[in-house]
C-alpha cells in the first residue's frame, strides 16, 4: 500500500510540474539541459583522456622506480664486490710482502751458502793440490815486482 502511494505521489508531481510550463520556458530549459549535457560529454571525454594521461605517468613513474631500485641494488652489489677486492688486496699486498722477505733471506741465504761452498771447495784444493814449489830467486834480492 505504502508503494502504491508513493507512486500515485510521483506521478501527480510530475504531471503537476509538467502541464505548468510554458512552451518557450521548456525549449529553453530543454536546449540548456542539452547544453549542460554536451558540456558534461566533453568534461567526461576530457576526464578519461586526463586519467589514460596520468595512468601513462604512473605507470613510467613506476618504470623509473623500478630502475632506481635496480641501480641501487647494483651499486650495493658494486660496491660490496669492490670492498671484496680490497680486502683480497690487502691481503695479497701482505703476501707479496712476505715473499719479498722470503726472497731477501733466500738471498742471503745462498750468498751464505755460496761462500760456505766456495771456502770449502778452496779448502780442498788445498788439502788435494801439492804443496808450492820454492819460489825462484830473481836477481833483485829476492823480491819480486808485485803490484
Amino acid at each position: 500500500m505504502r508503494h502504491l502511494f508513493i507512486a500515485m505521489a510521483t506521478a501527480w508531481w510530475a504531471l503537476g510540474c509538467a502541464a505548468g510550463i510554458p512552451p518557450a520556458l521548456l525549449q529553453a530549459r530543454t536546449q540548456e539541459a542539452e547544453r549542460w549535457q554536451r558540456q558534461y560529454e566533453e568534461e567526461r571525454v576530457r576526464s578519461e583522456e586526463l586519467a589514460e594521461r596520468l595512468s601513462a605517468v604512473e605507470s613510467e613513474l613506476e618504470r623509473v622506480a623500478n630502475e632506481h631500485a635496480e641501480a641501487n641494488q647494483a651499486l650495493q652489489v658494486l660496491s660490496e664486490e669492490v670492498a671484496r677486492l680490497a680486502a683480497e688486496r690487502d691481503s695479497l699486498e701482505e703476501h707479496n710482502a712476505q715473499l719479498q722477505a722470503r726472497q731477501r733471506e733466500l738471498a742471503r741465504l745462498q750468498e751464505q751458502l755460496s761462500d760456505k761452498w766456495f771456502e770449502s771447495a778452496l779448502s780442498r784444493a788445498r788439502r788435494h793440490s801439492p804443496p808450492p814449489a820454492p819460489a825462484a830467486t830473481s836477481p833483485g834480492g829476492g823480491q819480486g815486482a808485485s803490484p
